[in-house]
């Protein structure tokens, strides 16, 4: 990414390979530059307030945004793919709607009776974040909608994260137990 710690990807499909390599650091850091960049320049699209700077700044929204979803849905399925039984296949890429699939997927079987919304909820904003153009945002209105959306699909995200680390956890100190009563059976 340029102008970044890193050389991460830019979030075009060529650049999408670098990710296979990447470190969970690193992809941690990408996420982060690219949430902080994002948060930016909306900011500032929505600080002018012009139907002009949104239209400007459309291209560079729908990029960040892609880019970011992507580091993010990497990260969580690489979790998730740790801490539970691989009940879905893995994504065979890097793409967003791969990646979402996977995740969306697994959350759904490990989960089959939530009823809450939340991820078809977080479903419904991928797909329209992902088949928005720039002329879907050319007011401050329709630029603050998606950054909501977002930021929703990210607290979403983030939710999945944290059940995978959790879940993760338990398995680590079940094992680290089952090492002690063996431990203790042997003695």
């Amino acid at each position: 990414m340029s102008g970044s710690s890193h050389d991460g990807p830019d979030g075009d499909p060529g650049e999408a390979a670098s990710l296979r390599g990447a470190t969970p650091y690193d992809l941690w850091q990408w996420s982060r530059e690219t949430s902080q960049r994002l948060e930016d320049l909306c900011a500032g699209v929505l600080g002018a307030g012009t139907a002009e700077g949104c239209r400007a700044s459309a291209p560079e929204f729908l990029r960040l945004t892609r880019r970011f979803l992507t580091l993010r849905l990497t990260v969580v399925a690489a979790g998730r793919r740790q801490a539970f039984e691989q009940r879905v296949p893995p994504a065979g890429g890097v793409a967003v709607a791969a990646l979402w699939a996977e995740v969306f997927w697994a959350a759904r079987a490990a989960a089959p009776e939530d009823e809450s919304g939340v991820l078809e909820e977080a479903d419904a904003s991928i797909r329209g974040l992902l088949g928005l153009s720039p002329v879907d945002l050319a007011g401050p209105e329709a630029v603050r909608t998606w950054w909501e959306r977002l930021q929703q699909v990210e607290e979403t995200l983030a939710g999945l994260e944290m059940a995978a680390q959790v879940a993760l956890e338990a398995r680590r100190e079940q094992y680290e137990q089952a090492l002690e009563v063996r431990r203790l059976g042997t003695s």
